[in-house]
């Protein structure tokens, strides 16, 4: 799974907003039609689409509506990407970017007779509210609303999982738009060194049953383990989940027999390097494939049975 913002020309795009267009059409009718203006994607501050295998399998936007709010907009998956976790993962990220944005609420509505929808925002955390902005009055429409970056942020429970953990997947391809969307091209340049297929140990952390963070490690050499795909969603962080994590990838590599741990973050993200800092990592020379590059640093500790020697 990849998820990628995109522009309001994108052709993907425009071709999945025609199907859920269709889709409407065929419950609702001719009353589709009153909502298009609201629908323009020139208005929507994020765009989002997830390809599957190559295929855009799905798409989400959303709008500002004041200086706190969004309103997601535009959520669909083709029906045979259904029931991958792909929707959720949708609306994961454009929340996740509408809080780095300092907006701290979402609201959505969708059609009554769509139950699986309206299933699927309770899960994530919305309840319904009164009738707001265009779709006020309309009998059909089922309104919801969440608080983002507000949530219980009670103890993680951490899970070692497989690579092919399809919560993992998720995580890590929000992990993936966040870094396109601050670097772009550059980040493309190591997409091949993050693989989950070359990671020894994996782990997900989960807070009311909710995935909230991952990371991994992959054998840098025999007796050094490299920490990968660190990640907490926006509204888990500050929860001390990312450092249960840590501790936990630092545990099962110095089990494994790795004596040190090494890591690479971005050299203009202080809070990351302020982060591993607290966690007992040290600025290193940069090594391997990020040797010479100036947006890296590199970082490492000695581990034995995941603490400090």
């Amino acid at each position: 799974m990849e998820l990628r913002f995109v522009d309001a020309e994108n052709t993907d795009l425009l071709e999945l907003a025609g199907r859920l267009d269709e889709y409407y059409f065929s419950i609702v009718g001719e009353v589709h039609r009153r909502y298009a203006k609201y629908n323009d994607p020139h208005l929507f501050g994020c765009r989002l689409v997830v390809y599957e295998d190559g295929c855009a399998a799905g798409c989400g936007c959303w709008k500002r509506t004041d200086a706190h709010t969004v309103e997601l907009k535009r959520i669909y998956v083709r029906p045979e990407y259904r029931r991958r976790g792909i929707a959720g993962a949708v609306i994961r990220a454009l929340e996740g970017n509408a809080a780095e944005q300092g907006y701290t609420r979402a609201v959505l509505e969708t059609a009554r007779t769509t139950g699986d929808s309206a299933a699927l925002y309770r899960k994530l955390g919305y309840r319904t509210m009164p009738y707001y902005g265009s779709p006020a009055g309309a009998e059909n429409c089922l309104c919801f609303e969440k608080a983002l970056g507000t949530v219980d942020k009670k103890r993680a429970a951490l899970r070692f999982v497989d690579v092919s953990n399809p919560d993992l997947a998720v995580l890590v391809a929000e992990l993936d738009v966040y870094f396109h969307a601050g670097w772009g091209s550059v980040a493309e340049k190591y997409k091949a060194y993050h693989a989950l297929d070359g990671m020894a140990c994996a782990v997900v952390a989960y807070i009311e049953e909710r995935p909230a963070g991952c990371g991994c490690w992959r054998a840098y050499d025999p007796v050094t383990a490299e920490i990968k795909r660190m990640y907490v969603r926006p509204e888990y962080r500050r929860s001390g989940t990312a450092g249960k994590i840590v501790a936990a990838l630092e545990r099962h590599a110095a089990a494994s027999g790795c004596h040190r741990a090494v890591l690479e973050t971005g050299a203009d993200m202080p809070d990351a390097i302020a982060f591993y800092q607290k966690q007992g990592y040290r600025l290193v020379p940069n090594f391997g494939d990020f040797a010479g590059d100036e947006i890296c640093v590199c970082m490492e500790k000695e581990i034995s049975d995941g603490t400090m020697r």
